[in-house]
């Protein structure tokens, strides 16, 4: 993962967070546009339900893109997944492309979904939540440290908390591992966490003082301490 998109814990990012609660979803139309479209073209699996594939193609962008309006994130990286259709690199079965353009036809003739859908049915269809098939290795109250190194390329480890202590607070069942998932395509599923870490583990005596940091991490990322 690019340095850039590894922010967590970098007093060089950090920064005033301006926000009014008049302010609109959408600066501009543009950005409007390409939520829509991103949001039908995604949901649908037209470039397939691999939803890290599009976090490691942002990850792609360079810094001084990345800095850019965040809406410029989806475009570049739905830019480029299309490309790969437009160039005949990937292509869209007919019946796949038949029945998205279906979908897309009775969406845009009723665009809001009753609300047991979007609680009920859309998680099970495009969520990550997936049984592991082997037991949890780490108990509420173990005392964990992240290993020391990190995936090459797509990683949902953040490097702040690399080679860190920390103790787990909570199993929160499993979940695609998605690092395997961009690298291969695997869909196996592992244990995922929410490990809580000490402040001053994480940034020494500059550290504010009783800060907590908790953070969700996949099995793979911890080692027992």
């Amino acid at each position: 993962m690019p340095d850039v998109h590894d922010l967590g814990g970098k007093r060089e990012h950090f920064g005033p967070i301006g926000h009014t609660t008049s302010e609109p979803p959408f600066r501009a139309e543009w950005e409007r546009r390409v939520f829509g479209m991103s949001a039908v073209i995604q949901t649908l699996g037209l470039f397939g339900r691999n939803f890290d594939n599009g976090r490691a193609t942002v990850e792609q962008m360079s810094p001084q893109e990345y800095a850019g309006p965040y809406y410029t994130h989806w475009l570049y990286s739905t830019e480029r997944m299309l490309a790969k259709y437009i160039s005949g690199e990937r292509r869209v079965p007919a019946v796949k492309a038949a029945v998205t353009a279906r979908v897309v036809r009775v969406l845009m003739s009723r665009p809001t979904l009753p609300g047991w859908v979007n609680t009920q049915v859309m998680p099970r269809m495009f969520g990550s939540a997936k049984p592991a098939k082997h037991p949890p290795r780490f108990a509420v109250g173990d005392a964990v440290r992240v290993r020391a190194r990190r995936t090459e390329g797509h990683t949902r480890q953040p490097g702040y908390v690399t080679g860190r202590l920390g103790r787990i607070s909570e199993h929160r069942g499993a979940a695609i591992f998605a690092d395997e998932h961009v690298r291969t395509g695997s869909t196996a599923a592992e244990h995922l966490y929410t490990v809580a870490f000490d402040g001053a583990e994480l940034w020494g005596e500059k550290a504010e003082p009783n800060t907590e940091v908790r953070i969700e991490l996949f099995e793979p990322y911890l080692e027992r301490a």
